[in-house]
């Protein structure tokens, strides 16, 4: 196995959904400063984020890490702390993270697409290979860059919402004995997304839908 293959055979991706309050210039810089300092994390491997087509206010964030243990330690550090202090008042709620492990590691190609759909099928039972099988049908649509996919590396215990963590956000929620697959469906623009039979590639499922631009533009942020 090639060096480039090893560091990614255990990576995560940890999602994080960031309720922010008014516009890009009430938040750019508090965001901008996280974002300096995580990708200088040990274990650290990229970060995408974008705001949600449907709801700007939300931002999402997809943070790559060479294992569950990088992202863990990251939680622990004085940095985590500050820079969460820094965000706190342009938040307007908590913020929610959980880990996936997607296969594969989500290819550029999906995620540097100018429209990326967000699959979320909480309190999933279903076999993960079924499940793989069912949102790759997407690739066969027309403006379909590609797809990665992948389930929440715990279950939550609670079930019944969010549960608090030392680390100042919340865990993602999900049914009982269940976990969360998501699905991320790289698109040529939100109309091509829209166009496609999402009943083929959900498979009739209930499922939570985002429409995510990972390269959102904001000046000064070059290479965030």
């Amino acid at each position: 196995m090639d060096p480039a293959a090893a560091q990614l055979a255990n990576a995560v991706t940890e999602r994080v959904i960031i309720p922010v309050k008014g516009g890009i210039d009430d938040w750019k810089e508090q965001l901008k400063s996280m974002l300096q300092v995580l990708q200088n994390q040990p274990g650290y491997l990229r970060t995408r984020w974008g705001p949600w087509s449907e709801d700007p206010q939300k931002l999402e964030l997809l943070a790559g890490w060479i294992n569950a243990e990088a992202s863990e330690a990251w939680k622990r550090t004085r940095d985590y702390a500050d820079a969460m202090a820094k965000l706190a008042p342009v938040l307007s709620g908590q913020p929610t993270s959980y880990l996936l492990q997607f296969k594969p590691f989500a290819p550029q190609a999906v995620i540097n697409s100018p429209i990326v759909e967000t699959l979320s099928f909480e309190g999933c039972r279903e076999p993960e290979e079924r499940m793989r099988e069912i949102v790759e049908r997407a690739k066969a649509m027309p403006g379909c860059n590609g797809v990665a996919s992948g389930f929440s590396l715990c279950r939550n215990s609670s079930g019944g919402g969010p549960s608090s963590s030392s680390s100042g956000m919340a865990s993602g929620s999900a049914s009982i004995g269940g976990r969360t697959f998501v699905g991320v469906i790289g698109w040529t623009g939100v109309e091509a997304s829209r166009r496609a039979n999402k009943a083929a590639y959900t498979g009739g499922m209930k499922t939570e839908s985002h429409h995510v631009n990972f390269t959102f533009p904001v000046k000064g942020f070059g290479g965030l």
